[in-house]
């Protein structure tokens, strides 16, 4: 009868190498779970929930207010000295409480009214780029945030949060871009249903050109224009992965710096994107249900008000926003609400309009 071979014993550094090796397995799995899986999913999309982005007429800065249901979030506040402004504003529109509100920089158009909100709107979380800056406006940020019983949340591409049925997702900055807060700006998409909203705070083709080189998915049905449309920003690489329905800037207007420079809305132009400008239009609220967007406005021009000229009638169709003329028999004209009709050629360009390279050549 053979007699069985003893097993051989482990000795303590094995032991302790198949514990340690045990103990990360948990780890990376439990990691990974949690980089796939959101903390809370968004809700169902219902026919009574109404999401509406409200991008706000608020002088050279940023600031939008997004609905989700009975949810809220703002994103940038604008300047220090329209803070009463957006205070209002929201007050008008029963807004007495925010989810979330999103500061995509710390530079001072886009942060400078948030103090206000916090002091006067009870608000759950604050996402912003960095958690303290150099400036009084931002510190004055921090302050009532803190006063708010929250902390600011630096967010890193790829978190996500629930926005009632709607989802958040960060999708930069993807590299450190120092002391550069433009190009270090919070890039966030919020999806809902099959539309999409990119918010790209001030970033510049930098952090354009990283992001989509990390593999960002940012299309978008619609693009808020980085940078207030500054010569630096939505490069046609970058304009043709949102592949946008509508781009909106929001800038002052007869500003110092020439937002929106010719040179991007010639490349937003180039590639048949709508543009809507808070300058020219007022606010302008853009509402989804889930599959399409509508956009509407305040029409703050005169020249929008022509209803009854058509293409029927005039040979030239020009675009408000982007100063383009365009032929009426053109297959890349304006949306209704964004037209301005001319009888001539000339009267247009008399009017500051440019012509349209594909129809009207060079």
């Amino acid at each position: 009868m053979k007699k069985r071979r003893a097993a051989k014993k482990r000795s303590p550094q094995m032991t302790i190498l198949l514990l340690v090796l045990c103990l990360l397995a948990v780890f990376v799995s439990r990691y990974l779970e949690g980089r796939t899986e959101p903390v809370s999913a968004p809700a169902e999309i219902s026919g009574d929930t109404v999401f509406e982005v409200r991008f706000f007429d608020i002088g050279q800065g940023d600031s939008a207010l997004v609905r989700c249901g009975s949810q809220t979030m703002l994103i940038d506040g604008g300047k220090v000295k329209n803070n009463q402004k957006l205070v209002a504003r929201l007050k008008e529109l029963n807004v007495d409480h925010l989810d979330a509100v999103i500061c995509s920089h710390p530079d001072e158009d886009h942060c400078g009214g948030l103090a206000a909100v916090l002091a006067s709107t009870q608000t759950d979380s604050f996402y912003c780029s960095v958690s303290s800056w150099h400036t009084k406006a931002f510190s004055d940020v921090v302050k009532y945030v803190g006063e708010q019983g929250i902390s600011v949340t630096v967010p890193t591409a790829g978190d996500t949060f629930a926005f009632g049925a709607a989802s958040v997702e960060f999708l930069g900055p993807v590299e450190d871009y120092g002391d550069d807060p433009n190009e270090g700006s919070l890039v966030a998409r919020v999806r809902y249903g099959e539309t999409s909203f990119l918010f790209t705070g001030d970033m510049g083709f930098e952090a354009e050109d990283d992001m989509l080189a990390a593999g960002a998915n940012v299309s978008a049905t619609v693009l808020k224009v980085a940078h207030h449309g500054s010569a630096g920003s939505s490069s046609t690489e970058f304009l043709e992965a949102v592949d946008p329905e509508y781009a909106v800037i929001s800038v002052g207007a007869d500003n110092d710096y020439g937002h929106p420079t010719e040179a991007a809305l010639a490349r937003l132009s180039a590639c048949g994107i709508p543009v809507y400008r808070t300058d020219l239009l007022g606010e302008i609220v853009a509402v989804s249900d889930g599959t399409s967007v509508t956009i509407s406005s305040e029409e703050k021009t005169a020249a929008r008000e022509a209803p009854s000229q058509t293409t029927d009638t005039c040979e030239f169709v020009a675009n408000a926003s982007t100063k383009v003329v365009h032929a009426a028999t053109c297959g890349q004209l304006p949306g209704e609400n964004n037209r301005v009709y001319f009888e001539t050629l000339d009267d247009a360009l008399s009017a500051g309009y440019r012509k349209h390279v594909s129809c009207l050549g060079g």
